[in-house]
């Protein structure tokens, strides 16, 4: 249990964070409302701001399901297991190439789809190993950088959503006025354009977490990345030395 809570903490943190920014806003706006004439909170604005609001709503749910999902994924020790790169380091030093293909072919971490595809090929010598390692490596790298493009995309097309549903708002607000005339008080403006506004707020409440999370993640794919190049590039070094085989002997 322990060990467990010790690896999840992060994301978990990072969680709880993201559900405080999108609703701490609100209790602000309902303990802001008590003196004189209740004014509306965020969830009222909400509610009369119209189908775009719905749309920026359902965009933000993707947004966090896909967002805990890639920080449970896309992590050091599930992408590259050190008990796996150790095994593999070890049995390649022993000239045990077929008990580390495997040991590799057994796992489907990151790593341990790169170093099959490399050690597959240890017959064919250097180049090859090379060759299968840059090509598997491509390969495992876009299921992971896919993942945090998707989030990339969320966070880049949020804020246009908001500013749509902002101009469309503020349309109809101005053509409100227009055809009221002399009814046209400055509190309903007021209530008008802050409902307009809303959509923007939650367009930039949507890409900012995401924006973040998304560089995070990046950044641990990144450094991740050159530590399973280093080990493969280990392995190939070990294999086609022959000094496994010779220790071995």
């Amino acid at each position: 249990m322990k060990k467990w809570l010790a690896a999840n903490w992060k994301p978990a943190v990072m969680a709880l964070g993201m559900a405080l920014i999108f609703t701490s806003t609100g209790f602000a706006a309902e303990e802001g409302g008590g003196a004189g004439k209740q004014a509306p909170t965020l969830l009222d604005n909400m509610k009369e701001a119209g189908f775009m609001e719905y749309i920026l709503l359902f965009v933000s749910i993707a947004g966090l399901a896909l967002c805990l999902q890639a920080l449970v994924s896309i992590r050091a020790h599930l992408l590259r297991p050190p008990e796996l790169s150790i095994q593999l380091l070890d049995l390649c030093s022993q000239g045990d190439i077929q008990g580390a293909l495997d040991a590799a072919q057994a796992d489907g971490s990151f790593l341990g789809a790169v170093s099959a595809a490399t050690l597959n090929n240890h017959q064919y010598g250097k180049e090859a190993m090379e060759g299968a390692m840059s090509d598997m490596g491509e390969i495992e790298s876009n299921k992971v950088m896919n993942k945090i493009g998707t989030l990339n995309l969320i966070a880049a097309i949020a804020p246009m959503l908001g500013l749509t549903g902002t101009t469309v708002g503020m349309m109809a607000t101005f053509s409100a006025m227009s055809a009221g005339g002399s009814e046209i008080t400055p509190d309903k403006m007021a209530k008008g354009i802050s409902i307009a506004l809303v959509c923007t707020f939650t367009g930039l409440m949507v890409a900012i977490p995401l924006l973040v999370v998304s560089f995070i993640l990046k950044t641990i794919a990144t450094k991740v990345t050159y530590e399973i190049v280093n080990d493969i590039n280990e392995m190939i070094r070990i294999t086609t030395s022959g000094g496994g085989t010779e220790e071995a002997a």
